[in-house]
C-alpha cells in the first residue's frame, strides 16, 4: 500500500496508544469540557425559561443514566470471578500447588450450574466434576518426579472438559461482540461530528462489557475492571478525534483510488476502526471474564495476544460489512468503487492488526 495511507497507520496508532497510556487524565479533561458544554446549553434555555433550562439538564441526566450508568451498573452487580491461585513456574511446582488449583477448578465448574446464560448439560459438568476430582486424589501423594506429568493431565482435563464445557458462552459472546461492532462502526460512518462518535463508541462499549459480563456470570476484580474501562475510555477519546484523522486518510486514498473512493473513504474508515477498536476491546473483556488460570504477567500478555488474534481473525469481515451496509446500502457507492475501497481498507486494517497465537489456559 502506498506511503502516506501507511503513515496515516502508524500516526493512529500512536494516537490509541497515547490515549490508552493517558487516559485517566484524559477522562477528566473530557468530563470537564462536556460538562462545561452542558453548562453553556442549559444556559440558552434557562434565558428562554428556567423551566426550559431544568427540562434540559433532565433530558440530560436521564439520557446518561439509561445509556451509560444502566450499563455499568448491570456489570458491576455481576458477581466477580473467581480467583485462580497464582501457580509457580513448572520447575518449581509442587503437589500441593496441583491440589489448589484443581480445587479451583471444581469451583469454576460448579459455577456453569447456577449461569443463567450457560444452557448446556447438567451432567457434563458433574462427569467433569468427578474426573477432576480423581486427579485430585492422584495429586495427593505425588513426589516431585510427578509434578510435571500430572501437570500436563490437568491441562488436559481443562482442554477437554472447562473449554468444551465454555463453548456455548463463548458462541454467545463472539455473537454479541459481532454485533456491537458492526453497530458502533456503522453509526459512526454515518456520523460527521467526533463528540457524537465518542458517545456512540462509549455508550455502545459500556453495553457490550456489561453483556459479555453477564453471559459468563462473572466480572474481573477491581485491577481487571479498571482496565477494561480504561480501554473503553482510550477507545472513546481516540474516536472523538478520528473525524480529523480519517479526512485526511481521505484525502491520501484519493491520490491513491480516485476521488470517489477518497470522499467516502475517510468516513467508512472512521466507522472501520471504530469497530476494530470495539472488537478489541470485546475479545478483551472476553479473555478477562472466562480466565480460569492466574491473571498473571505473563497470563495477560498471552490473554492480549490471544484477543487481538481473535479480533483479527473477525476484522476484514466486520469491516467489509460497515463498508457494504453504509457504502452500498446507504450511500449507494458504485460496486467498482466499493470494491476498490475494501481492498484499500481490508489492507490497512491487516496491517494495524498485531498476530498472534491463542492463549494458552491453566496450568
Amino acid at each position: 500500500m502506498a506511503a502516506p495511507l501507511q503513515d496515516f497507520g502508524l500516526v493512529l496508532r500512536a494516537v490509541f496508544r497515547f490515549a490508552r497510556t493517558a487516559s485517566y487524565a484524559l477522562i477528566g479533561v473530557m468530563v470537564f469540557l462536556l460538562a462545561m458544554q452542558v453548562a453553556d446549553i442549559y444556559g440558552f434555555f434557562a434565558d428562554i425559561h428556567w423551566t426550559a433550562g431544568v427540562g434540559f439538564l433532565a433530558v440530560v441526566a436521564v439520557g446518561m443514566w439509561w445509556f451509560i450508568g444502566r450499563p455499568l451498573l448491570a456489570f458491576l452487580r455481576v458477581p466477580a470471578v473467581l480467583k485462580p491461585p497464582v501457580l509457580p513456574p513448572l520447575a518449581e511446582r509442587r503437589a500441593k500447588h496441583l491440589h489448589k488449583h484443581l480445587l479451583f477448578v471444581e469451583r469454576y465448574l460448579e459455577s456453569l450450574l447456577t449461569n443463567p446464560e450457560w444452557d448446556g448439560a447438567p451432567q457434563d459438568v458433574h462427569d467433569a466434576l468427578a474426573r477432576c476430582r480423581l486427579l485430585r486424589e492422584e495429586t495427593a501423594d505425588a513426589d516431585r518426579s510427578q509434578v510435571a506429568a500430572l501437570s500436563g493431565e490437568v491441562r488436559k482435563l481443562e482442554q477437554e472438559t472447562v473449554e468444551r464445557l465454555l463453548e456455548p458462552l463463548d458462541r454467545k459472546a463472539r455473537q454479541v461482540i459481532r454485533q456491537e461492532a458492526l453497530g458502533v462502526g456503522i453509526a459512526t460512518a454515518v456520523s460527521w461530528n467526533g463528540t457524537i462518535d465518542a458517545f456512540l463508541v462509549l455508550w455502545r462499549n459500556a453495553n457490550l462489557c456489561s453483556r459479555i459480563a453477564r453471559i459468563y456470570y462473572g466480572r474481573p476484580g477491581a485491577r481487571g475492571t479498571l482496565s477494561i474501562l480504561r480501554d473503553v475510555s482510550a477507545a472513546t477519546i481516540a474516536s472523538a478525534y478520528l473525524q480529523d484523522l480519517s479526512e485526511a486518510a481521505g484525502s491520501a486514498l484519493s491520490g491513491i483510488f480516485g476521488k470517489t473512493v477518497g470522499a467516502l473513504g475517510g468516513p467508512l474508515l472512521d466507522g472501520g476502526l471504530n469497530a476494530v477498536a470495539t472488537l478489541r476491546i470485546g475479545y478483551v473483556t472476553k479473555a478477562r471474564c472466562r480466565a480460569f488460570s492466574a491473571w498473571t504477567e505473563a497470563t495477560r500478555g498471552q490473554a492480549l495476544k490471544g484477543a487481538f488474534s481473535e479480533a483479527a481473525t473477525f476484522s476484514k469481515e466486520v469491516v467489509g460489512e460497515v463498508i457494504r451496509t453504509v457504502g452500498g446500502g446507504l450511500w449507494k457507492i458504485p460496486q467498482t468503487a466499493l470494491t476498490k475501497l475494501g481492498d484499500a481498507l481490508s489492507g490497512f486494517f491487516k496491517r494495524s492488526t498485531p498476530q498472534a497465537g491463542p492463549p494458552t489456559t491453566g496450568v
